[in-house]
């Protein structure tokens, strides 16, 4: 009885102890079923805050580069402005011998031309438009001037006609001269549409262009030749200069000579020859101009043809007297010789009156005695690029010139022509005759001394 107690006792114990071990095996077997979910749902949290980290960064690099990309753009759309748009204004130095200061144009200034009486300029430029400019307003704050707007193409030279109603041009892309109209309208002139187009010149770039004051023909000049022309387009004569490459031509105002000079240090001059009915007879060899020892580069005549400046790559610039026999084999003679203080893009200009001869030097201007060669005036850097234009007015009161890309067109004061004219005045008023000329030349005087004071003063 005792041993199946024993054996019942036995078994309870066992039972129970099994029933522990299996609450506790349970009980472990729950521990890790837990802490393993625990773990996985870490490891989930984990890779979820990672892949949050990872979006987070990729977000901010995307934001960053977003906001590269819209600092970076109005960087373009700037550059693009500053390249493409208006360009900027050139602020360019004042001068006491400075008239005017002609502003316009948005591209570079390419040519410049009076008409005979000297009240109106024309210029053309890149921009695609030709615009004339009103001198009487040279001293007003604001200088008037009329504009025509040249459709698909740009003009490259231009020249009034001898009677003022009309300017030719040539253009760059149709590479063809065309004349327009200048018509009068409320008191005051404008360019009209085009009249009359010539044919193309041919492959060749124009380098030259001019018109007779006879209104006989007109001149167009390449790297090789120049071609006379009608005012009707028609060609009526070609002529090889030899010269290859040209550097320039230009017509005489007297309407009868073509100068052109090249590689060589001579100048050649053509005449031009129509017979007493006006019909075209031939072009001629006429004279040379030698003494300089390298290419010349500028030609210029004066107002009445008989004297001419010339400019070199010699470094030196000449005055010559062409007034000469040259159907008798009579050369040129030379009267003055100077020197360029520079090196650079040059041109030279000789004054209307001949005085004074205007030499331009990149950016700077120089103004020569044409008697004795000694230099009157230095305007250094007074435009912001390379002159293109040097001109003088009819009157010989101002010099003009343009700076390229500056798209400036100013105007100055002959002071230094003044100051030739008036020691010449005070030289002739012992000599006068009369005590009328004596009066005349003594007002003469006292106005050109108070207008040279004002000048100076300004």
């Amino acid at each position: 009885m005792a041993s199946s107690m024993d054996v019942l006792q036995w078994l309870d114990a066992l039972s129970a102890g099994q029933s522990a071990v299996l609450v506790a095996v349970g009980a472990g077997l729950l521990g890790l079923i837990v802490a393993f979910c625990l773990s996985g749902r870490g490891s989930s949290g984990e890779r979820q805050k990672e892949e949050e980290t990872r979006t987070a960064e990729v977000e901010n690099v995307s934001s960053a580069e977003e906001g590269d990309e819209k600092k970076t753009e109005p960087q373009k759309k700037q550059w693009k402005v500053k390249n493409t748009g208006k360009p900027k204004k050139t602020v360019l130095p004042s001068h006491p011998l400075l008239a005017a200061d002609f502003k316009g144009h948005t591209g570079a200034v390419l040519s410049l031309d009076f008409d005979s009486t000297g009240k109106y300029l024309v210029s053309c430029s890149e921009d695609r438009t030709i615009r004339l400019w009103y001198m009487k307003t040279l001293e007003e704050k604001e200088h008037k001037y009329s504009r025509k707007n040249v459709e698909l193409d740009h003009a490259t030279h231009i020249k009034f006609s001898p009677d003022g109603t009309a300017v030719l041009t040539f253009l760059s892309v149709a590479n063809a001269l065309q004349v327009f109209k200048i018509a009068k309208q409320k008191g005051s002139l404008t360019v009209s549409e085009p009249t009359i187009d010539f044919p193309k010149v041919d492959s060749s770039t124009v380098i030259s262009m001019g018109i007779a004051s006879t209104g006989k023909f007109v001149m167009t000049c390449t790297s090789t030749a120049f071609t006379i022309w009608t005012l009707r387009g028609e060609v009526l004569a070609t002529v090889e200069t030899k010269q290859t490459p040209n550097s320039c031509a230009i017509v005489s105002p007297c309407g009868k000579f073509i100068a052109c000079s090249g590689f060589t240090p001579d100048v050649k001059i053509w005449e031009v020859e129509f017979s007493k009915g006006g019909d075209f007879h031939q072009v001629s060899r006429a004279m040379e101009l030698k003494g300089h020892s390298a290419a010349v580069v500028s030609l210029s005549f004066n107002g009445d043809s008989q004297r001419m400046a010339t400019a070199s790559k010699d470094g030196t610039w000449k005055f010559w007297n062409t007034d000469v026999r040259y159907r008798l084999s009579e050369d040129p003679k030379l009267l003055t010789t100077g020197e360029i203080p520079e090196t650079g893009s040059t041109a030279v200009a000789v004054a209307p009156d001949s005085r004074v001869v205007a030499i331009s030097v990149d950016t700077s201007l120089f103004i020569f005695s044409s008697s004795s060669g000694d230099m009157m005036e230095k305007l250094v850097d007074v435009h912001g690029d390379v002159v293109s234009c040097l001109c003088w007015d009819p009157t010989s009161q101002y010099l003009v010139s343009a700076g390229d890309s500056d798209r400036h067109i100013r105007v100055w004061h002959n002071h230094s022509g003044r100051r030739v004219h008036l020691s010449e005045m005070k030289a002739e008023l012992p000599k006068a005759n009369s005590d009328a000329m004596k009066r005349r030349l003594q007002a003469q005087i006292e106005e050109t001394e108070a207008f040279l004071q004002r000048v100076v003063s300004c």
